[in-house]
C-alpha cells in the first residue's frame, strides 16, 4: 500500500505549528510574508494549502487536497485527505524543513525525518513512485493563540531533491 507523503507533511506541519506559543501583539504584513514561498500556485480542492517554489522541479504533483473542518479550528481534529502523483521513489533519508511563522517572527524552524513520520502513521519508506492517495486525522489542541500563522513545509529527498513545497496561512480567532 502506498501512504502519502503530503499527508504526513501537512501532519507534521500541523503538528509543529499547534504548539502552544506566547501571543505576539505585532503587525502583520501578509504580502510580505508570503514572499517567503513564492511563486504558488493553489492545490484544486478549496483549501488554503498552496504548492510552493513552483519554479523548481517537483517530485510530488499534488491532483487534489481537501481539508475538513476548512479553515482549520483550534481545539478539532483535522482531517487532510487527497491525491498526487510520484515521478521517483522516496528512500530513508527524506526529510521535511518547517517553518512557523507569526507575522515575520520565525516561531518554529524543524527539520524532521520523513520516514519516521511515514512510520508513525503507519507508513514506511520506501514510498514506490506513481499515484498516491492519501488521508489523515490531525489533533489540534486548543491553546493555540489566537493569530494569523505562515506554515511553509519543503520535503526533499536524501539527495536534496525537492520533494514538494507546501504552504498555507491560517487565521485562529479569539473566542
Amino acid at each position: 500500500m502506498k501512504f502519502a507523503i503530503v499527508s504526513t507533511i501537512l501532519a507534521a506541519a500541523a503538528a509543529v505549528s499547534a504548539v502552544s506559543f506566547q501571543q505576539l501583539p505585532l503587525p502583520f504584513d501578509e504580502e510580505t510574508v508570503s514572499t517567503l514561498a513564492a511563486p504558488t500556485r493553489p492545490v484544486p480542492g478549496h483549501s488554503p494549502i498552496a504548492v510552493c517554489d513552483i519554479d523548481d522541479s517537483q517530485i510530488l504533483d499534488l491532483k487534489y487536497l481537501k481539508i475538513d473542518p476548512n479553515p482549520p479550528l483550534k481545539g478539532a481534529e483535522l482531517y487532510i485527505e487527497g491525491e498526487g502523483y510520484l515521478s521517483e521513489q522516496i528512500d530513508d533519508g527524506a526529510f521535511v524543513e518547517i517553518e512557523v511563522r507569526y507575522g515575520f517572527i520565525r516561531l518554529v524552524k524543524e527539520t524532521i525525518d520523513l520516514c519516521e513520520q511515514l512510520e508513525k502513521a503507519d507508513g514506511s519508506c520506501p514510498v514506490e513512485k506513481g499515484t498516491i492517495k492519501f488521508s489523515n486525522t490531525v489533533e489540534l489542541p486548543n491553546e493555540i493563540p489566537p493569530g494569523k500563522y505562515n506554515v511553509i513545509a519543503r520535503a526533499y529527498k536524501d539527495d536534496y531533491k525537492l520533494i514538494s513545497c507546501l504552504t498555507a496561512t491560517v487565521e485562529f480567532p479569539r473566542n
